[in-house]
């Protein structure tokens, strides 16, 4: 069946999130800190790490977790100041920065599909589209704070194709994570892109339900992988 579709996630294959994943990092070792727990940042890294690898959907959580269990306590007042300090990301996507290359995909993408935005995103990041002159590519425009609802719920996906009046099976997600983007994605019926960037690089499939049809190394790869599962001609 011919591709139709693209579902895109943002955070990673088109934005570099690596400066908020830092902040992430350096705020909650200074958490642990004040709670008393010394935490040297390769240490905190190889935590997250870890978590990550085995597709902890809460990978830093999951390392603060193994440092202060079992005690709930410090675990829960650092979870309250790490929300705290994520709301800001809310109204400034402080370092996030659109990737050199989805500036040249995008438009060729949109040029062959229906192309929607999929990402758990804030929607400021929107103007981070919209000033790089990407936006109007997508025929759907909405991330999870706009939707009300995230990956990986199966209703995210069903939402983005029903708005783009396009059925499962002829749909692609194009995500960094094995979790939030191939796995939900599979189950629905839609074929799936793995992009090998950022530090979600690292999950490792733990069921067969999470393995992509197709592995890239990087956004400029992706049209070439469209190719190959079936990807459509220019319309």
């Amino acid at each position: 069946m011919t591709l139709r579709a693209v579902l895109l996630d943002l955070g990673g294959p088109v934005l570099n999130e690596d400066a908020e994943y830092a902040s992430w990092e350096t705020f909650l070792i200074k958490a642990l800190g004040a709670e008393g727990i010394a935490v040297d940042p390769d240490g905190f890294a190889a935590a997250v790490h870890a978590a990550i690898a085995r597709c902890d959907p809460n990978a830093h959580l999951a390392a603060v977790w193994s440092f202060v269990r079992p005690d709930v306590d410090k675990f829960r007042r650092i979870c309250d100041a790490f929300r705290q300090h994520g709301r800001a990301f809310l109204t400034n996507p402080r370092g996030v920065f659109v990737r050199p290359e989805a500036r040249e995909v995008i438009p060729a993408l949109a040029a062959r599909y229906s192309l929607g935005i999929a990402a758990n995103q804030p929607v400021t990041v929107l103007s981070l589209l919209e000033d790089a002159e990407l936006l109007h590519g997508f025929h759907w425009q909405h991330v999870s704070e706009g939707m009300r609802v995230a990956k990986p719920a199966p209703l995210f996906f069903r939402m983005i194709l029903d708005g783009l009046g396009v059925p499962a099976e002829e749909a692609v997600m194009v995500g960094d994570r094995l979790d939030f983007d191939v796995h939900p994605a599979k189950l629905l019926g839609m074929k799936t892109v793995r992009v090998l960037v950022g530090p979600y690089a690292g999950q490792q499939p733990p069921t067969p339900w999470h393995v992509p049809d197709r592995t890239v190394a990087s956004l400029s790869e992706v049209p070439s992988a469209l190719a190959e599962l079936g990807g459509r001609g220019p319309r």
